[in-house]
């Protein structure tokens, strides 16, 4: 791909991107690898907003965010070549992020808002001024319920709930076995169910509706 412009020459606004969620991915990793660069922004645009709760939720502050998931984009065109497919394509940029993400830890102090802080200022204005106070007691509820949790609980949390990564992409992300994400997140849900957190944290999911993390 050494021939092929590479994507992202411009001041590219992670959190602008477009949307391409009708684009068919196999498609759009065909045409990247041989060479397309446009076919591999449109790929971006697919995942650039999960990764950067992703990386959120790992580092802990918003601009620093930003800056991983544009070294994982560019570190992942740059190597797109092995990607094989065996796993999905998501869950390999984890598996970058997360070297982006030890990498830059070794030269610096990652301060900021957890995941659950950020979801704790969202605004919800389609709200009435009762229901916004409500949604407000029940964020504030939610982030300290999950900021007292051990590190490496609360972590599986956040990326599961408020980052949206599958447990594939956490246990990549993580660097640690799917297994190890499946036990971390069950005993972090019994952790908030025994101080009867009675907050759905992710309402729109199978898991929520279901019961199962």
């Amino acid at each position: 791909m050494s021939s092929a412009s590479e994507p992202f020459g411009g001041n590219m606004a992670i959190m602008g991107t477009v949307n391409a969620h009708e684009d068919d991915e196999h498609e759009l990793i065909d045409r990247a690898k041989a060479g397309e660069a446009s076919a591999f922004e449109r790929l971006a645009g697919q995942h650039a907003a999960p990764l950067w709760r992703c990386a959120l939720a790992l580092g802990k502050d918003s601009h620093w965010a930003e800056d991983l998931v544009q070294e994982t984009l560019v570190e992942a065109w740059r190597s797109l070549a092995r990607f094989d497919g065996r796993c999905r394509f998501s869950t390999w940029l984890y598996g970058i992020l997360r070297h982006r993400f030890l990498k830059g830890r070794r030269n610096r102090n990652a301060v900021g808002l957890s995941a659950s802080d950020v979801l704790g200022q969202v605004q919800c204005t389609a709200c009435s001024p009762d229901r916004s106070a409500e949604v407000s007691e029940d964020a504030q509820r939610v982030r300290r319920a999950v900021t007292s949790l051990p590190e490496e609980h609360r972590l599986v949390v956040e990326l599961r709930f408020f980052a949206g990564a599958t447990l594939d992409e956490i246990a990549a992300a993580l660097g640690c076995p799917l297994g190890t994400v499946k036990s971390r997140l069950h005993y972090a849900l019994e952790r908030l169910r025994q101080m009867n957190l009675a907050v759905n944290l992710f309402p729109s999911s199978r898991e929520a509706r279901e019961g199962k993390p």
